[in-house]
């Protein structure tokens, strides 16, 4: 049983029951309390605790400058995509990547449930922060899977140019075009003339008009020497004939650049006059007018005077 506390007032001198004291002390426990409590777990934390609270936030801090630097990334991959869509596809006339799959994702379970467990935040930035990278990652695998098509299309491109029957094989006029002409012995005959003839000088270099492989060097009544020339990327082959000499660098395999000399000029085979018979030939070996495949530096103007002067009906200097 609680014993009754009493103190003595002045005004009406004598001792009276107090009735408010124990919650006075309750009260006053109270506001003591609280605030002394809050005091020591803010300052009564281990080293180990401070260590940990400090490291966490240095943690977050670094994932956020991770994230950053991640998106300076994505925007510089982002550029490069737009000029592999735009620039590179283009010219080399290939079918851009489909949006579908350049949006690459992550198939089967959540394979980031083991940042939940973390909490928030540093379990949600890490998270996010693997999803970032899991994306980018993935769109790099793409294009630089592109780029490495790009690169070996391009490569194919450079060897078909460089192999594309482009320049005359001698400086001169073309006298003869391809198509039906009349024959020069009997010019009541008309037959099909496969190549062009270009009249130059006895002894004139002859050269590649593409770059290629040798394929034949050799000798008939028809062509005299001649030579033959195989350009695989363009998928078509080159013929020199009536040629006076072949040049002794000239054999079956050798390598030729566009330009190189293959012999001079001559009269040899059947030819009424000194002049260089050129023809190009398509995969099936079917001859095609060497004219169209001239070089596209030629301006419009001196393309259409050379396509006329091919077509020009005249006499072949073949029979």
């Amino acid at each position: 049983m609680s014993k009754k506390r009493y103190y003595y007032d002045p005004k009406f001198c004598r001792y009276v029951e107090d009735k408010w004291g124990g919650l006075q002390m309750v009260v006053l426990a109270l506001l003591i309390a609280v605030p002394l409590s809050w005091i020591i777990d803010r300052v009564d934390e281990t080293p180990q605790e401070v260590a940990l609270k400090t490291e966490k936030k240095v943690l977050e801090e670094g994932i956020i400058e991770f994230g950053n630097r991640m998106e300076m990334y994505a925007r510089q991959l982002e550029r490069l995509e737009e000029s592999d869509h735009q620039l590179h596809r283009v010219l080399l006339g290939v079918e851009p990547i489909s949006e579908d799959i350049r949006r690459l994702g992550v198939g089967g379970s959540d394979p980031y449930e083991e940042f939940d467990r973390l909490g928030s935040p540093t379990g949600t930035l890490l998270k996010e922060a693997a999803q970032r990278l899991d994306q980018i990652e993935g769109r790099i695998n793409l294009q630089s899977a592109s780029l490495r098509d790009l690169m070996t299309l391009a490569n194919e491109q450079m060897d078909r140019n460089d192999q594309m029957p482009a320049i005359l094989p001698a400086s001169g006029p073309v006298v003869s075009g391809f198509g039906m002409r009349k024959d020069p012995i009997d010019p009541a005959v008309r037959k099909m003339h496969n190549g062009i003839d270009i009249a130059v000088r006895q002894g004139s270099p002859v050269v590649a008009s593409a770059a290629g492989r040798v394929l034949k060097r050799g000798s008939n009544d028809s062509y005299g020497h001649y030579v033959i020339i195989s350009h695989p990327a363009s998928e078509t082959e080159t013929l020199y004939a009536h040629l006076s000499k072949i040049d002794d660098t000239i054999r079956r395999g050798r390598e030729i650049k566009r330009g190189e000399r293959l012999g001079l000029s001559g009269n040899t085979g059947r030819s009424v006059g000194p002049h260089v018979h050129f023809e190009v030939r398509d995969a099936s070996g079917m001859a095609r007018n060497p004219i169209s495949f001239m070089s596209p530096s030629m301006t419009p103007a001196q393309y259409a005077k050379l396509k006329e002067d091919s077509e020009r009906e005249t006499r072949s200097l073949d029979y």
